[in-house]
């Protein structure tokens, strides 16, 4: 059958499509891929009141969908698909291209356009539903309101968080945020407003404006991965603005003679259990708030994962020290070497503490049970070793299982210590959860890739591997499939890098686990079953370190309202300069973030990235465009 095959796709075109063609197959024969090589989201058969096909379905052939075509294509859509931005062009699809403008469209079309924006309640959601179920005067209004009915149910979640949460995962309802690049990171970290303080050569404010939302950002200019850069207006024209370089250097330029401000004691105390990103963002803040803040890590040095899970090449310690002084000198005490469970037990805590937070994050890598392999361990306990007991030996010739950015460190770090390496992951090379530039340098360094393939067997030092056809279900949820094709191999050394969880042994018995693992929490207060006790950062579901960081700032104001505060204490107010946007941006060509070349860093552990010079920090900084300047808002 002939097709329109168009969405965010390389190449948009007109075919004689085989229907027993799967819509991966479709994609990548006729559309040539997404564009930027962004995930597909979600394809849509059958025009605007089509069908949408997602997760594993994607794999299934067009001829189960051809009964419900009405109109010849099918639209490919990246991961910023945003529910509510399309429902609210179907709504206006039907009233301006066919025509319907009956009352109850016309008011559906009014509440659709407020869930786009702040103003969105749960009440505009529950009208909209209301409507949906109304009788309709006109057939297409019936087909429309048939159609909206499963569409609002089914994306519920998407709904409830622009009226809730006031977010658009999408970075698409332009009316929610000030810049893309602000509503795609999750710290919420106001970027435009420290880029053009940098570029009026104002680092210790722009430093100072970024720590309003993420207090280890010297940390974060070394090792985010960059969300915002992929949502950069610049990078819809050209290359983006170098955000997180730009970070690195104000932190830099900054962070030595840098000082804190901090309300007066209030007289309370908040224990917090884990000094990894959330809980030392978390300790940051209360600090600054007036509270009496004690951390406890049971690690030798303050940091979480960022101490031991990232090598040193990416962040070494000293980064992370530096940062960890400053909140340090709001008054909060920072016990590293002490165990909750075992040195002082969690109900001992709680007795000294007028609230808990829990953010211990995942400690404990994943292993594949039953398998026996030679010289087997979790990528967490080889890294972890590597950097806080210098470790030195490996295996000769090793196996690293998973295809995140935690596999790409263990295969780098295990390289450098004189190993031939390879990596296996489920997904291929181009779809792999690592960020492009940590799969991309290791590649460079030497990793070889089995991409798409996961594991069969092990026995003893033989490996085999299996084809994967499809990793996830129609829920996104992770469930893969595989082919019979195999493959086989020989490796004294495998590392695990498919995924960590929590350690909970040390939780009193009124704090519930939500899942094994994981801690029951309120996602919109952060208090688990405890009404004293808190939890943020991995245990609580977030992956990044910035996400960590987020969920840190989120439940220390949680905490401050629990203990009859006002709101966290964010600092003097900052002010942003106005200025006509600078036409030299046109001409400006992109200063990236610069490493080490080749030679110079696969043997050694010294750190890879470098920093801007003075001149380049400007030249870059001069690129935004400034997004964000018609909001007016005073950071």
């Amino acid at each position: 059958m002939r097709l329109f095959i168009t969405g965010d796709i390389v190449k948009k075109c007109e075919r004689d499509i085989d229907p027993g063609l799967n819509f991966m197959e479709i994609l990548n024969t006729y559309g040539e891929g997404m564009l930027k090589n962004k995930r597909v989201m979600t394809a849509q058969v059958g025009g605007p009141f089509g069908e949408f096909v997602k997760g594993r379905d994607l794999y299934s052939p067009l001829s189960k969908y051809i009964d419900g075509i009405e109109v010849d294509t099918i639209f490919y859509y990246n991961e910023n698909f945003c529910p509510v931005d399309y429902f609210k062009f179907l709504t206006r699809y039907v009233q301006n291209h066919l025509g319907i403008n009956t009352e109850d469209i016309t008011v559906m079309r009014k509440l659709a356009e407020t869930l786009g924006s702040p103003e969105g309640e749960e009440e505009d959601y529950l009208k909209i539903v209301r409507y949906s179920k109304k009788d309709a005067d006109h057939e297409i209004e019936k087909k429309y309101k048939e159609y909206a009915q499963g569409f609002l149910e089914e994306n519920r979640e998407s709904f409830r968080e622009h009226y809730e949460d006031k977010f658009c995962a999408g970075t698409i309802c332009r009316r929610m945020f000030d810049a893309q690049c602000i509503n795609a990171c999750p710290a919420g970290v106001r970027i435009p407003g420290y880029v053009e303080l940098m570029e009026h050569g104002k680092m210790k404010d722009a430093y100072a404006l970024m720590k309003q939302a993420n207090p280890l950002s010297f940390v974060c200019g070394k090792i985010c991965p960059r969300p915002c850069e992929d949502r950069c207006k610049r990078g819809e024209l050209e290359q983006t603005v170098g955000v997180r370089a730009l970070q690195r250097y104000a932190a830099e330029m900054s962070i030595h003679e840098f000082n804190e401000e901090r309300l007066e004691d209030k007289g309370k105390k908040v224990s917090i259990v884990g000094a990894g990103p959330a809980g030392l963002t978390a300790a940051y803040f209360l600090g600054k708030t007036g509270y009496k803040v004690t951390v406890y890590d049971a690690n030798k040095n303050a940091g979480g994962m960022l101490a031991t899970g990232i090598p040193e090449y990416r962040l070494p310690q000293k980064t992370i020290d530096v940062e960890v002084e400053l909140i340090k000198g709001l008054g909060v005490e920072i016990k590293t070497g002490t165990k909750i469970g075992e040195d002082l037990s969690l109900s001992q805590l709680r007795g000294e503490s007028d609230a808990i937070l829990l953010a211990t994050g995942c400690q404990i890598g994943n292993m594949v049970p039953g398998m026996n392999g030679h010289r087997m361990e979790a990528a967490v306990d080889f890294l972890k070793e590597v950097k806080t007991q210098k470790r030195k030996d490996t295996g000769e010739n090793v196996l690293v299982i998973g295809g995140g950015d935690v596999a790409m460190d263990a295969a780098r770090t295990a390289l450098r210590l004189g190993a031939q390496v390879t990596v296996v992951s489920l997904e291929v090379f181009e779809q792999m959860p690592a960020s492009i530039e940590e799969r991309s340098e290791a590649l460079e360094e030497g990793v070889i890739f089995k991409s798409g393939y996961g594991v069969a067997s092990i026995d003893g030092s033989t490996v085999s591997l299996r084809r994967c056809s499809s990793i996830v279900d129609m829920g996104f949820n992770f469930s893969p499939e595989f082919e019979e094709e195999r493959i086989d191999g020989s490796y004294d050394h495998i590392i695990f890098a498919i995924g960590q969880r929590p350690d909970n042994s040390y939780f009193s018995k009124d704090i519930k686990e939500s899942s094994p693992g994981k801690v029951d929490h309120c996602e919109k207060t952060y208090q688990t079953s405890a009404k004293d006790v808190f939890a943020a950062g991995d245990m609580a579901g977030v992956g990044t370190a910035v996400s960590a960081i987020a969920h840190g700032k989120k439940a220390a104001a949680s905490i401050d309202k629990y203990l009859g505060g006002k709101g966290l204490f964010l600092g003097r107010e900052i002010e942003v300069p106005e200025v006509p946007l600078n036409t030299e941006i046109w001409n400006t060509a992109k200063r990236g973030e610069a490493i080490l070349s080749l030679n110079k860093r696969i043997d050694n552990f010294n750190e890879v990235g470098t920093i801007f010079t003075p001149d380049n920090a400007k030249c870059e900084a001069m690129r935004c465009m400034r997004c964000d300047r018609n909001s007016r808002r005073r950071y």
